[in-house]
């Protein structure tokens, strides 16, 4: 019995789920964008089919994108970057 004194009360709710640990989606800015239906039924499918929510793809798919681009083109991306506040 003592011990379930000790121990944190969990909070209710499901737990925030952003790209990191303790960021909430609901916090992040919006994007609307317009794309081909073929386009939005396979990010449909890849989201099902990965149990992960349709931004967290278009997040990896970008972060994917720019690991793939050659290291030059990856340190103007980063230059960029730097410069915005």
């Amino acid at each position: 019995m003592a011990q379930a004194n000790r121990r944190e009360r969990r909070r209710s709710g499901r737990p925030p789920a952003g790209a990191r640990p303790g960021e909430k989606v609901s916090d992040y800015p919006q994007l609307s964008v317009r794309i081909p239906p073929e386009m939005k039924r396979k990010l449909e499918v890849l989201s099902m089919l990965q149990s992960k929510p349709q931004w967290r793809i278009v997040f990896e798919s970008v972060e994917y994108f720019i690991r793939s681009l050659p290291e030059s083109e990856q340190g103007k991306v980063q230059a960029v970057l730097s410069r915005r506040p």
